[in-house]
């Protein structure tokens, strides 16, 4: 009898340990998966013919000898821009061939004869920062020069309960495999929050994680365990 409850607590031993192994492994993870990264659009592609407008691109007009109808502005969350004189005008889904055409129709109505109307096209997805993770306002932030990781922080609206800062991620623009990770709590603790390496510049990333939660993840490990020794004593 002792030998058959011998064969029957082992593989029970065995299976408990491999899950401990397994749990432990599971915390060295982060609990929120990376943030993708992609490519920046390269601002030559604003002035191909293909490129099609869109929210956010900066547009300006210029038409020759005109000037009161010279605009340079910032495309809506609308798809519009407004142009003096002429009021709200589509553009977003247009070409820069398109758009010319579309605007020299309603400036013929104000301008006789020959028209020289030039159009800019800038894409400025280069000029943002992404604030990632558990902040109150994941979102995309313009920088133009460069700012510290506690003020893109702050204009996101702050990190929220949960939040992991001893191990910020800022990715750099220059690709995915270029990250370091930050301890934020030791910066505001030293009071060096103005050092070059919390230096956020256009197109970086930054991922706030979430906390670990080990206490769940021990009572998660334990429900397992208790089911499992329930089994083992079904079939004892």
């Amino acid at each position: 009898m002792r030998t058959q409850q011998q064969f029957y607590i082992y593989p029970f031993i065995i299976l408990v340990l491999i899950m401990a192994q397994a749990c432990t492994a599971t915390r060295d993870l982060p609990s929120d998966s990376p943030p993708q990264i992609t490519n920046d659009v390269s601002l030559a592609a604003a002035e191909a013919d293909h490129y099609v407008i869109r929210p956010g691109d900066e547009i300006e007009i210029l038409v020759w000898e005109q000037p009161s109808f010279n605009t340079l502005t910032t495309v809506s969350r609308l798809g519009t821009i407004a142009i003096p004189l002429v009021g709200e005008v589509k553009v977003a889904g247009l070409t820069q061939e398109q758009l010319k055409r579309d605007l020299e129709s309603k400036l013929a109505e104000f301008i006789r004869g020959e028209m020289n109307l030039t159009i800019s096209i800038r894409n400025i997805d280069t000029l943002i920062v992404s604030v990632l993770g558990m902040v109150a306002s994941p979102d995309n932030y313009p920088v133009v020069d460069q700012t510290s990781i506690f003020r893109i922080i702050s204009t996101a609206g702050g990190t929220i309960e949960d939040a992991n800062l001893k191990k910020v991620k800022l990715y750099r623009h220059t690709g995915p495999e270029d990250y370091i990770t930050i301890d934020l709590l030791e910066y505001l603790d030293s009071g060096q929050m103005n050092s070059p390496e919390l230096l956020v510049r256009p197109g970086d990333i930054v991922y706030v994680p979430r906390k670990e939660n080990v206490v769940r993840e021990m009572s998660e490990f334990l429900r397992d365990v208790i089911i499992l020794f329930g089994i083992f004593r079904v079939f004892n």
